[in-house]
């Protein structure tokens, strides 16, 4: 199956463990999705939550450097993980930047408000910069 749908379980994964009360570990996190999805690149959906999770001080440094008048703790719960999320494939992998960052506005349509992609892409585009 697609990279497209196993970032959009890592996002699902990840929005999860963010919950107040979950107290999941990553790896029975990624045991819900395993039922519905079995052919999903679990290895790749693991190395994203547990980059994403493991480096979450580093990526919201990077990302707030570019949130002009707004603290990464103002940003929909949603918005903060596809940003680091996107951030850390930028930083971590070899999947071309434009292919992270389009599939990052896509993620944001699915998951986020109306208009909010456009903030995504912008953020993304001077993260790719950098």
């Amino acid at each position: 199956m697609s990279r497209k749908l196993a970032r959009s379980q890592a996002f699902q994964t990840l929005f999860q463990l963010e919950m107040k009360n979950s107290d999941l570990t990553i790896e029975e996190a990624i045991e819900f999705i395993k039922d519905d999805y079995p052919n999903l690149d679990f290895e790749f959906i693991h190395w994203l939550v547990t980059g994403v999770k493991d480096h979450e001080s580093i990526l919201d440094e990077k990302i707030s450097a570019h949130l002009n008048g707004w603290t990464i703790g103002r940003l929909l719960k949603s918005d903060r993980i596809i940003l680091r999320m996107a951030t850390f494939e930028i930083l971590n992998s070899d999947t071309p930047q434009k292919v992270i960052i389009n599939e990052a506005v896509e993620l944001t349509k699915q998951f986020s408000d109306d208009d909010h992609y456009r903030f995504v892409n912008g953020i993304l585009s001077h993260i790719h910069k950098d």
